[in-house]
Parts: structure tokens; C-alpha cells; sequence
């Protein structure tokens, strides 16, 4: 594909800045970082972002074609979410492992061991405010729960958290009705596609 781009008229850009002092405001595993940077024509600037490790996404269909979602309740936005299972990446882990650990984790379904992932990319999350770098999935075939979902870290005590299913037509309708989050939106019209390409 052939790309065309329209550079803006620039003296100088943060490309080519210089970071003349880093100072970690919190420590992580979110990391609040703010940098002292000097510009080519020696203009200094401070830049704030949040530093965080990488992240996964899972999109887990069952044999009915239902979508398991999470539903919860998000403290920094004072309401109940819906969202995919998802997670941060453990050092030392695979994102494929680690989506598979969120999926077992916060719903209490496994992969159908005749199933395989499918990797739907990964993509940066708010690119402005985070270096995030999401990594979605798709598992086509999950298998019922069986056990209560262990959670996966000490303050998910403290969440209000449950599992539901629905149909990924009704998921899909719901995006921007019951669906917020831009990454669930994103991996379940990405995993949507997935499907309608490869329908086995």
C-alpha cells in the first residue's frame, strides 16, 4: 500500500529532543514519569507519561459463537464496565501465555485444547499519555467454566466482578450502548473480521 504523508512545516521536532532529566514520580509496576527535555532550538519542556508494562486482551468464543465478557466495576470512572478479559504481560511471560492466564484467571475458561490462538496484533493504547503496547487475541473455541474464577492480583478482592456471555452479534451492537472501552471495541470488531476471513 502506498502511502502518502503531508509533512507540517517544523523548525524542530521532539524526534530529535534531548532528555536532559528523568524523574520517576511513582514507582510500578505503572510507572508516572516526568522528563525535562530540551528541544533542538533549546526550548526546554517537561513531558509526563505513563510508563507501563505490555498488556494483553482476549476475545473467548464459545461452541454457541457467545462472547465472555467481564463485567466490573472501574473506581477511577465511578461506574461498571464491560470488558474482555485482559491483563498485564508478567516478566519472563509470552503474551499468548498471558492471555491465556487473564482468560483462566477472571472467567474461568480454558482454550479447547483442539483450538488455537489467534493473534490479532498489537497495537499502543492512548499514545499520548502511555507507551502501552496492547497485545489482542482471539480464542475461537473456549470450554465452559467449571470453577470459580481465582482472580489474579490482591486488590481484584476488592472489585466488583462477574461473567456473562452473549452473543458476539449483540456484543458487537453494543459497542458505545454497553461497550465503552475503546480496546474492547477495537479487539471485538478485530476478532469479528478474524472470524468472517477464516470461518473455521
Amino acid at each position: 500500500m502506498k502511502r502518502r504523508f503531508r509533512k507540517q512545516a517544523a523548525k524542530c521536532t521532539m524526534e530529535d529532543a534531548e532528555v536532559v532529566e528523568t524523574e520517576v514520580i511513582t514507582e510500578g509496576p505503572k510507572r508516572f514519569v516526568h522528563e525535562k527535555v530540551r528541544m533542538p532550538d533549546d526550548t526546554e519542556i517537561d513531558w509526563y507519561y505513563i510508563d507501563t508494562p505490555d498488556s494483553v486482551m482476549i476475545v473467548p468464543i464459545t461452541a454457541d459463537g457467545d462472547v465472555v465478557l467481564i463485567r466490573q466495576y472501574r473506581h477511577n470512572l465511578k461506574t461498571h464496565t464491560l470488558e474482555l478479559p485482559a491483563g498485564t504481560v508478567m516478566r519472563g511471560e509470552s503474551p499468548k501465555d498471558a492471555a491465556l492466564r487473564e482468560l483462566w484467571e477472571e472467567t474461568g475458561f480454558e482454550l479447547d485444547p483442539q483450538s488455537s490462538l489467534v493473534d490479532l496484533g498489537n497495537y499502543f493504547v492512548l499514545p499520548s499519555e502511555t507507551n502501552r503496547n496492547a497485545h489482542l487475541f482471539l480464542a475461537p473455541l473456549v470450554l465452559a467454566a467449571t470453577t470459580e474464577p481465582p482472580g489474579d492480583t490482591q486488590i481484584e478482592k476488592y472489585f466488583d466482578m462477574s461473567v456473562c456471555s452473549l452473543p458476539l452479534t449483540e456484543a458487537l451492537a453494543g459497542i458505545g450502548e454497553d461497550i465503552h472501552g475503546i480496546e474492547t471495541a477495537a479487539a471485538l470488531l478485530m476478532a469479528a473480521h478474524a472470524m468472517k476471513e477464516n470461518p473455521s
